[in-house]
């Protein structure tokens, strides 16, 4: 009962750390996408320093 207990657990963790992984993956993905998409709104903006 040990033994399937320690498994179950082992594979929990690994499908947690595989799927957190994935979200990652795609929230990266999705943040490249989105700033290439901001690159092409057709104008552009200029940060000036005041001192």
């Amino acid at each position: 009962m040990y033994a399937v207990s320690k498994v179950t657990q082992s594979t929990q963790r690994a499908v947690c750390m595989a799927m957190s992984v994935a979200i990652v993956a795609v929230s990266l993905t999705f943040g490249a996408f989105g700033v290439k998409s901001m690159e092409d709104v057709g104008y552009s903006v200029t940060v000036t320093q005041l001192q």
